[in-house]
């Protein structure tokens, strides 16, 4: 890597090999609410970015030490992704699958869904909670913590 300081402007040299497309493309990308970035292919393996500041009197030495940064996480990010790829597919598999539950969608798909079906609620997602978690026998569901206080009444009282 190689980077020349202009007036409000840097420019670096990259080499392929050590730092792929993506990050320089990432990298690049962070600075474009700052600076005009431009990007060139010099050689075969080797990638010319031009940061010139919008705002005039912009530190280029600060500039290009924060694109240097920028570009090493870039670069660090992508390795990892590529290390954990295997787990990353997994896991979106499993929750992907977790997200259709029972009814599969192929029976979803294959509902007729017309004007009298239309409000039928098989999967029971719109029960409320009152008739979710009622007590058995009638009773009315209670918030846990007038329960409490009600079973606390009614023991100093038995006492």
């Amino acid at each position: 890597m190689s980077f020349f300081l202009g007036e409000g402007s840097v420019r670096v040299e990259l080499d392929e090999s050590l730092y792929p497309k993506d990050a320089i493309y990432g990298a690049a990308y962070v600075f474009i609410d700052r600076c005009y970035v431009h990007l060139d292919r010099v050689s075969d393996r080797r990638v010319q970015v031009t940061l010139k500041a919008k705002k005039a009197g912009a530190d280029t030495q600060a500039l290009a030490g924060e694109f240097q940064n920028e570009l090493l996480g870039q670069a660090w990010r992508r390795q990892i992704v590529e290390e954990n790829r295997q787990l990353i597919e997994s896991i979106t598999t499993r929750a992907l699958g977790g997200a259709a539950g029972p009814p599969g969608l192929d029976e979803l798909l294959t509902m007729d869904i017309g004007e009298e079906t239309a409000f039928e609620d098989p999967l029971g997602i719109a029960m409320s909670w009152e008739e979710k978690y009622k007590k058995k026998g009638g009773a009315k569901a209670q918030p846990q913590g007038e329960a409490a206080e009600t079973d606390a009444a009614e023991g100093e009282k038995a006492t």
